[in-house]
């Protein structure tokens, strides 16, 4: 790891004991893969005399730019963006593309020394994964398949299927989560209960990457959908890692097929050989977003909403 004078100087298994224990008081379960992500944004969390230092420069960079009004429009121009990068408040909102600060490497020793100290980590899930879905096991209702499915959300990232399972974001949400490779093609009895719905479809959570955006550009194909469920890509794309600060790893380049559905920058940014997993989320930002991307019409109402609707339903209604 590289020594960078803004950030706090963490040995990796101190910041590995941070994560932990900030994942264990937000109650999630996670994979090693966030593990790792959640440990190199404890490491590039700023330091406090850095923090302290931006801030006067910035009050500085403003006060002279007030101070020496004149018609030099360049003057003022490089004064306020010397301010505004000096800030990191204000400087993040800026797009821009971080490279993790920890090799695999030293992660996966620091995880060793830690399990060796303190045991397993607190919502750590196993690397290995189940190998069958839960939706087709021990189910004592056979009626279950009878009914009708809004929607299936399809990862492409297995460890993300089993993490999102594990928090019972299928549950929350009265769906169905899958991974990519449980569902080329996809099972008919998800597919029968699929088309008893109203109006159903399936989301894709993808990464920022060539091979992402192919899996949701051919989908439909590679799932084998009937023409009444419609397709819905979630996933990240070279923009929301730029805007959300992600962390990007150099991979592959970018597919020529998915160059033309992609902005210029986003298709620059491919080509750079950059790709971002939907892993470099933090878990309760993921299933946070998971929830607000899905129709208000399959989201649980709020109280305040059912107070305005209890009137007219007709069930424990108010008496006039």
């Amino acid at each position: 790891m590289r020594f960078n004078p803004r950030l706090r100087r963490l040995d990796p298994l101190t910041a590995l004991r941070q994560s932990v224990a900030r994942l264990s008081d937000e109650g999630v379960y996670y994979t090693r893969r966030q593990l790792y992500y959640e440990v190199c944004q404890t490491l590039l969390r700023p330091s406090r005399w850095y923090v302290a230092l931006s801030q006067t420069a910035a009050a500085v960079g403003m006060s002279l730019t007030v101070a020496l009004r004149r018609p030099r429009l360049l003057w003022d121009g490089a004064v306020g963006a010397v301010a505004l990068l000096s800030v990191p408040p204000l400087a993040r909102r800026l797009p821009f593309t971080m490279t993790p600060p920890l090799a695999d490497a030293a992660f996966e020793e620091a995880l060793a020394t830690y399990r060796a100290q303190y045991g397993e980590p607190i919502g750590l899930l196993a690397d290995v994964l189940p190998s069958s879905l839960p939706i087709f096991d021990n189910y004592r209702e056979p009626d279950l398949y009878d009914y009708g499915l809004p929607y299936v959300i399809v990862c492409q990232d297995a460890a993300i299927a089993h993490m999102l399972r594990a928090n019972d974001l299928h549950m929350v949400m009265g769906c169905a989560i899958v991974a990519l490779e449980e569902a080329t093609p996809l099972p008919d009895v998800l597919v029968t209960m699929l088309m008893r719905a109203a109006a159903p479809y399936v989301l894709l959570l993808h990464d920022a990457s060539g091979e992402g955006l192919t899996f949701a550009a051919n989908a439909r194909k590679l799932l084998d959908l009937p023409s009444g469920v419609q397709v819905r890509a979630l996933g990240l794309r070279p923009r929301h890692a730029l805007r959300l600060h992600l962390f990007a790893a150099r991979g592959a380049g970018l597919p020529p097929e998915v160059a033309p559905n992609l902005g210029v920058i986003e298709r620059l940014w491919l080509r750079a050989g950059y790709a971002t997993e939907v892993a470099a989320l933090r878990p309760t930002s993921l299933l946070r977003a998971l929830q607000r991307s899905v129709d208000t019409e399959w989201h649980r109402s709020s109280w305040f909403t059912n107070l305005r609707r209890w009137r007219s339903t007709g069930y424990m209604s108010w008496p006039e």
